[in-house]
């Protein structure tokens, strides 16, 4: 299951919105208010939003100035969550990807809340 994100556009250039994306201190500023957050070091961190269980996340993968991947540290379900950048003069184009191994029937059930958690994080893009 693949869920894409708007594209939000960052103030910063992409160097600096890329060294942001890579401290897991950066997410909790791009979560939603009401999300629970604990770092566990800078590139290691868990969240909670709701009824949903705690997701663990770490610093999968980075590719500088392109991308950073982050993925599943445990759980049930093995999940990515990429940030993707891209140049547009002197700011940065910033769209997050979901991919998940997820049965269709939880997609059924997933595809709208992980849709408006994107966006959520999407949308405070432009606090970095």
């Amino acid at each position: 299951m693949t869920i894409e994100s708007s594209i939000a556009i960052a103030e910063s250039p992409i160097e600096e919105v890329f060294e942001k994306l890579t401290k897991a201190s950066t997410y909790e500023r791009l979560m939603p208010k009401e999300a629970s957050f604990r770092i566990s070091d800078e590139s290691n961190f868990s969240f909670k939003l709701g009824s949903m269980p705690v997701i663990p996340l770490k610093m999968e993968r980075l590719t500088p100035h392109s991308q950073i991947i982050l993925a599943a540290d445990g759980g049930n379900v093995p999940f990515e969550l990429k940030a993707n950048l891209s140049k547009a003069e002197e700011k940065t184009q910033v769209q997050l990807v979901f991919e998940g191994d997820i049965n269709p029937m939880m997609q059924m059930m997933v595809k709208k809340p992980l849709t408006q958690f994107l966006e959520a994080l999407i949308s405070n893009v432009q606090k970095l």
